[in-house]
């Protein structure tokens, strides 16, 4: 519907322009009663080239036919355009002797016939080339939305199995931690699954589900690990929800290993001006091979640097040092504005 208001706009400015310059902007009856005419034969020659010769031959390759066509077509308008001359439009512009053919008047013709044709079809491609491009790109960014939702999804199930178990032994004792272990659990799955669905979060709800991680995580391992935490007051910055904790977590799947005899974990979270500073550091199994490997390599890392560049592309900086003994996170971000 909005390409058939345009066409109408166009051949009324067509018409009114050519009007305007051939009777040096007095519109005289002559010219508004032959413009009408001549405004309908570049109508012709545009919609016979649109939907008959671009569709059937340039776009099949048949170019020469095209061509042909195109010298074809010519003829024949410019021939039902001096018809209309002999018998009407000549004696109006007061021409006596008008013949049936001029070379002249037929190259004259041909060109004002095919000039609207060839303007309107430059603005419809350039119309369309946009449109696909706005397409392409709203494909883009409903593609990488998708991966992103992925992405944020998959957070380790294997910590929520664990809390559960744990919490189930904590009940059966009757031990006074459960109802805060069921209150820190509550809020962890309310972040993950409501609030992480906004774009940015404040980065004290990060850190609030990171404290909630980190003290179930501490029931769980007790005083076998070492956890060393901080994290700055009055962090404002907006950050996007999970990457931080993804962080945190993957350390403490690949970082408190049963085959680690003392682990470690530290973790510092600071703002610096702009930007956010994170470094969580680990220990690492002094095994060599699959563990290391799968820490390396596995899909909480992948996943981590597919959400920055998806989120910060030129936003962020990544430090890995993968030690002997130990694994260490720097990401410094610059957060974009909620």
């Amino acid at each position: 519907m909005k390409k058939s208001y345009f066409h109408i706009v166009f051949w009324i400015s067509i018409y009114l322009i050519w009007t305007y310059i051939r009777s040096n902007g007095e519109y005289y009856s002559i010219f508004i009663k032959v413009n009408l005419v001549e405004v309908l034969f570049y109508m012709l020659a545009y919609y016979i080239l649109k939907h008959l010769q671009i569709p059937v031959l340039f776009n099949k390759g048949k170019v020469f036919k095209f061509w042909i066509s195109i010298i074809i077509s010519s003829f024949i308008l410019y021939f039902l355009w001096r018809i209309i001359g002999l018998f009407w439009l000549d004696e109006i512009r007061g021409l006596t002797h008008g013949k049936l053919f001029k070379i002249s008047g037929f190259l004259q013709q041909t060109v004002q016939v095919y000039s609207p044709a060839v303007i309107l079809l430059a603005l419809e491609s350039y119309s369309d080339r946009q449109a696909e491009i706005e397409r392409i790109d709203q494909l883009e960014k409903e593609k990488l939305a998708t991966e992103l939702k992925f992405l944020k999804a998959q957070i380790n199930p294997h910590f929520l199995f664990n809390t559960l178990n744990n919490l189930y032994s904590n009940v059966i004792t009757k031990s006074p931690k459960a109802p805060e272990m069921v209150m820190q659990l509550s809020g962890i799955l309310d972040y993950v699954l409501y609030r992480s669905q906004n774009k940015f979060v404040p980065l004290l709800e990060e850190i609030d589900t990171i404290e909630n991680f980190l003290n179930l995580e501490k029931i769980r391992y007790g005083s076998r690990l070492e956890i060393e935490y901080f994290a700055e007051e009055n962090l404002l910055l907006p950050v996007s929800p999970l990457i931080l904790l993804s962080i945190v977590e993957n350390a403490f799947k690949h970082g408190a290993s049963g085959d680690i005899d003392k682990p470690i974990i530290r973790i510092s979270i600071k703002q610096n001006n702009d930007n956010i500073k994170v470094n969580v550091w680990n220990t690492k199994s002094k095994y060599r091979g699959e563990l290391n490997d799968a820490y390396k390599k596995g899909i909480g890392l992948k996943n981590i640097k597919r959400q920055l560049n998806l989120i910060y592309p030129n936003n962020h900086i990544l430090i890995i040092e993968d030690e002997k003994d130990y694994f260490n996170i720097l990401l410094t971000i610059t957060p974009t504005l909620m």
